[in-house]
């Protein structure tokens, strides 16, 4: 009797799907949307059919926020692309109506149901309110303003997501939850890359977010750039996440899911290769030996396991190198049309920025509204012009929010790297690996800042991950207070 149950509910739940789906594709058939537009209100409309089938609803938008992050789905009110590193759009995005649903949710349960569940988490909250009020604060001086809002209001919205979804990661259970959708969308992101890698082209995908296609000679695909439409884009996602799908490795008990989380490091780590992004490649290559070093010392797991992983790890290394070595070669030695000498004048018209603005900087998102007349330096005429701001996340940082700005982003990464660290020394196998498998991604991250430029102030998927660090720690702090 309940084997027919459970077959009767699993088939509802496939009907309720594909009545979304189908109601969703007719309307915008007879609407004649515009693609970017049609692809939002499919979802949209499906959305209540999907979250009926729902047993958890909370848990339900938990895992559709951490799906969101590579996708792009929003629909922008105002676009301004000037070269600069930070926002270009203002808009919705299908996370922002997630993050809200969670929050309409969470508001339910304390009033309605009478569930009251707060955190502040201090440690991670205060820097990282004081870092977007510093943003704020250039307002005053930044000469193009409505750039400014862009990045606050993306930046906002990042802050917001952090705080709900930590205060809604109760239990090992839900961050265990978030852990798996996350490996899904690298395995996912990685199976994208090699089918653009195959096929020479986006395969459309511009119906997922602002599309940026790295071409060559010949019209045809020479880095991959996933949903994320930029291979610097794909290499910051997949860096960060790629130790977190070996750490999942471990701490799944069924061997189906163990080979998922392996086909997930698998998969990302040939799309990591593909994006061409060399400063993700030694970020990742450093962030895995720290991995290693770290679970040796945290004593969860048996040495033995250890060295069968790093054998294991070893093998997709090769595995992968050796599939794709013409794109690693290229990168590695072929012509790179100036790019690393190029870089040389955006560091010193980013020092001579920041010699001008110390304190305060030139304002958020404002840099390559400034950085023209800077560009005085020998090296830098030969180039002409310097279109695009230096590729160096901590310069960057400085040169739009001064030195108070980029003192308040280090706090920030600081005291997340050390309640992290804190949390290997958790009597929780989970807490531990979990710590340890953040801390080597949020590493590649912060070694791959020094040779890119994507600021992580409206990085939603930065801020889910210090949203992760809170919730372990409240975890680890139950540990030590029974």
């Amino acid at each position: 009797m309940q084997t027919a149950v459970k077959k009767m509910l699993s088939w509802q739940a496939a009907l309720f799907l594909a009545g979304g789906l189908l109601v969703g594709v007719l309307v915008i058939r007879f609407s004649d949307l515009p693609g970017r537009f049609a692809s939002v209100a499919i979802l949209a409309l499906a959305f209540p059919f999907v979250a009926m089938m729902a047993a958890d609803l909370r848990r339900f938008l938990l895992m559709a926020i951490a799906l969101s992050l590579p996708i792009a789905l929003d629909v922008n009110f105002k676009h301004l692309f000037e070269n600069q590193a930070g926002a270009a759009t203002v808009g919705v995005s299908v996370r922002d109506i997630l993050v809200l649903l969670l929050l309409l949710w969470w508001i339910v349960e304390t009033v309605a149901l009478k569930k009251r569940y707060f955190h502040f988490f201090p440690r991670i909250t205060v820097p990282a309110l004081l870092y977007l009020e510093a943003c704020v604060l250039t307002l005053l001086w930044a000469p193009r303003s409505d750039l400014a809002i862009m990045e606050i209001v993306q930046m906002s919205k990042a802050l917001i997501l952090y705080f709900i979804v930590a205060n809604q990661l109760r239990s090992e259970e839900d961050i265990r939850l978030v852990l798996r959708v996350l490996t899904a969308t690298v395995l996912l992101e990685g199976a994208l890359a090699i089918l653009q890698l195959v096929s020479g082209r986006s395969l459309a995908l511009d119906l997922l977010g602002e599309m940026q296609v790295d071409t060559g000679e010949y019209g045809r695909l020479q880095r991959v750039g996933g949903t994320l439409g930029h291979p610097n884009r794909l290499a910051m996602y997949l860096e960060l996440l790629l130790p977190l799908c070996f750490g999942l490795s471990l701490l799944e008990k069924k061997r189906s899911l163990r080979l998922f989380a392996g086909l997930g490091f698998g998969f990302g780590l040939a799309g990591l290769i593909l994006t061409g992004s060399r400063g993700g490649w030694i970020g990742v290559l450093v962030a895995m030996l720290m991995f290693f070093f770290w679970l040796v010392r945290n004593q969860h797991v048996a040495l033995g396991r250890i060295l069968r992983l790093g054998v294991f790890f070893l093998m997709i290394l090769s595995a992968v190198g050796l599939l794709f070595s013409e794109t690693i070669e290229n990168r590695l030695f072929g012509e790179d049309y100036n790019s690393a000498i190029g870089r040389i004048p955006m560091f010193q018209i980013a020092w001579s920025i920041i010699k001008d603005h110390p304190l305060g900087g030139v304002g958020i998102n404002n840099y390559a509204v400034n950085m023209r007349e800077y560009n005085d330096t020998l090296i830098g005429r030969r180039f002409t012009t310097i279109a695009r701001p230096v590729h160096n996340m901590y310069l960057l940082i400085a040169g739009e929010t001064g030195l108070l700005g980029l003192s308040l982003f280090l706090w920030l990464l600081i005291v997340t790297l050390s309640t992290l660290a804190k949390c290997f020394r958790s009597r929780s196998a989970f807490v531990s690996i979990s710590a340890i498998s953040i801390l080597a991604g949020l590493c590649a991250f912060s070694i791959h800042g020094f040779v890119d430029k994507h600021p992580p102030g409206n990085n939603a998927q930065f801020y889910l991950l210090l949203a992760l660090t809170a919730a372990l720690h409240v975890l680890r702090d139950k540990e030590t207070a029974c």
